[in-house]
């Protein structure tokens, strides 16, 4: 399933999606990916505005 691209909330221009990072600090066990045994986190970035944000995967 794919999910919408982000929006950034600054400018509203979509985000670009750079990476997929694990979250060890992530406390949710209902949302550990079993791959990974961890939280897993998309990280995006705005073109426009140089804002990050971060989102489950």
């Amino acid at each position: 399933m794919n999910k919408p691209q982000m929006i950034c909330p600054d400018g509203g221009v979509e985000m670009n999606h750079h990476a997929m990072k694990i979250d060890h600090s992530a406390d949710a066990t209902t949302l550990i990916d079993p791959a990974f045994g961890e939280v897993v986190q998309e990280a995006h970035s705005c073109p426009e505005f140089g804002r990050t944000s971060l989102r489950q995967a």
